[in-house]
């Protein structure tokens, strides 16, 4: 049985079987090719190389575009898109379609996709999954329908009036500065130096574990981010299992430089002196690697376990420097900038809210006016 919106088939002899699209015959109907395997990941990565073969001519724009929905959006992701996007966004695309639009408009004809069908799979959509990621699912089959009109695929995008989701955002973990003064005294004594630096600078966990000693200017005290380390598929699939890969940041606006406190840069002076390796990483891992950013996690989950503190994550390590800098009277921009961010909005949206604490100062402010 094939998994819906898929054309890979179990055999009665066993062996899986995929089946792709190499052409259309005169009347329209579409040429099947099929490719054989022992398993089910076997023939669709293989299907994987095959169609990227095919999407390289542009008649295939033809031959898929006059298909079904399935047809278009690989034709869109494979050769459109995918040379345009960072691996980690290809993925994450894939996952999307495969899990998300396939199973249910796939098997759809593109020129007979209306709005009406679209806003009922939103509908059946946001009953199942988080606010966030349908609105991720929406974005790339707008952005993908677009192109098709734009191109000529279809005479009417129908998306144009898809009601897209309201996206409530959670307020991110913050730590008290009780919770890290606790935290930062822990760090001091088990010479977790890593877990300061991403408090006094707000480094992703991705661009701390890339970090090269050859990033950080002690005579400055500049610290420069130029790579992050992420996990990915070793094939085209983000099913198959992962390897540890260092590459460039997120986006332009996340290679930056940070100024480094000078107690962080002294930290780091005598890291340099009892701690450089051969592979160059500030934090070295197995085989000349970097230290893998789930092993950094591990690391600081058992740590905030001995002194008490609940749900902390890199990523609250981060919120909470923001945090910090904005109490300190820091402007927007300069910490939009510092955050490697690509608007202010985005740090406003996402980092900027005001602690119990200072809404206590200032009621007690305001009582002490009145």
């Amino acid at each position: 049985m094939s998994r819906k919106g898929e054309n890979i088939y179990l055999r009665k002899d066993g062996r899986w079987e995929g089946r792709y699209i190499k052409g259309r015959k005169p009347d329209g109907k579409a040429k099947f090719g099929s490719i054989y395997g022992k398993s089910y990941s076997d023939v669709k990565i293989r299907l994987v190389h095959i169609k990227s073969e095919l999407y390289q001519d542009d008649t295939s724009l033809v031959i898929y575009g006059n298909g079904t929905l399935h047809d278009w959006l690989e034709y869109w992701l494979e050769a459109i898109v995918r040379q345009n996007i960072k691996d980690s966004t290809y993925f994450s695309y894939r996952r999307i379609l495969e899990t998300h639009i396939y199973p249910y408009l796939g098997e759809k004809n593109i020129q007979k996709l209306s709005c009406e069908i679209i806003q009922q799979t939103v509908d059946v959509l946001m009953k199942g999954i988080s606010a966030g990621t349908l609105n991720n699912v929406c974005r790339l089959l707008k952005s993908a329908l677009c192109t098709a009109f734009e191109r000529g695929v279809i005479k009417m995008n129908p998306y144009h009036s898809i009601k897209k989701p309201k996206v409530h955002r959670a307020r991110p973990r913050v730590l008290t500065r009780n919770e890290q003064e606790i935290l930062e005294r822990m760090l001091r004594q088990e010479n977790s130096f890593e877990y300061l630096l991403c408090l006094y600078t707000g480094l992703r966990v991705g661009e701390l574990s890339a970090l090269r000693w050859e990033d950080v200017d002690l005579k400055n005290n500049i610290l420069h981010i130029n790579r992050t380390a992420q996990r990915l598929a070793s094939g085209k699939m983000q099913s198959e299992k992962t390897r540890l890969t260092v590459g460039t940041p997120k986006s332009a606006s996340s290679a930056r430089q940070i100024p480094l406190p000078a107690f962080i840069a002294n930290i780091l002076r005598e890291q340099k002196t009892n701690k450089e390796t051969g592979t160059g990483f500030l934090l070295p891992g197995k085989n000349g690697l970097c230290r893998d950013p789930r092993s950094i996690q591990h690391k600081l989950n058992t740590i905030c376990t001995k002194v008490g503190l609940d749900d902390v994550h890199m990523h609250t390590l981060r919120h909470t420097f923001a945090t910090r800098c904005l109490e300190n009277g820091v402007r927007y921009d300069i910490l939009s900038d510092l955050l490697g961010h690509s608007s202010v909005r985005i740090t406003l949206d996402y980092y900027v809210h005001c602690s119990m604490q200072d809404k206590r100062e200032s009621m007690e402010k305001f009582v002490m006016a009145a």
